[in-house]
């Protein structure tokens, strides 16, 4: 198994944006079912699995980084847990990673950036398979 190469950056700054939802859409299978219109909903368990990421990871998180890396996935070493659940994505100028996080994750983080070492180690996320 070939190992992933790690490199060690240091974050300078954080900005977050909280993400704004749309309304719920509402639900027509009881209003149908109700005038004897009956249906199997395929995609339900899908959409109502993406609003729970949508409502639970509402922080959109920019970290900006001091040594560029090349765009793609990658988990920063050293950052809290909660804030390294889902990984980073590096845009094409590599100095910002972005990812979205919960409250608590969001807290872990600002709670880490008051600290003095901000340093961390990328390591390339490998894509699913």
């Amino acid at each position: 198994m070939q190992e992933t190469p790690v490199q060690e950056t240091k974050v300078e700054g954080l900005s977050v944006k909280r993400r704004r939802l749309k309304p719920m859409s509402i639900d027509w299978g009881p209003f149908f079912l109700y005038f004897g219109v009956s249906g199997t909903d395929h995609t339900r368990a899908e959409r109502m699995e993406k609003r729970f990421e949508l409502e639970h990871f509402a922080n959109l998180v920019t970290l900006t980084l001091t040594v560029p890396l090349a765009p793609g996935s990658y988990l920063l070493l050293g950052l809290p847990d909660e804030a390294n659940k889902r990984g980073w994505t590096v845009d094409a100028g590599g100095r910002s990673a972005s990812s979205a996080l919960s409250d608590d994750g969001l807290a872990d983080l600002r709670a880490w950036m008051g600290g003095r070492e901000r340093r961390v180690q990328a390591a390339v996320l490998a894509p699913p398979a």
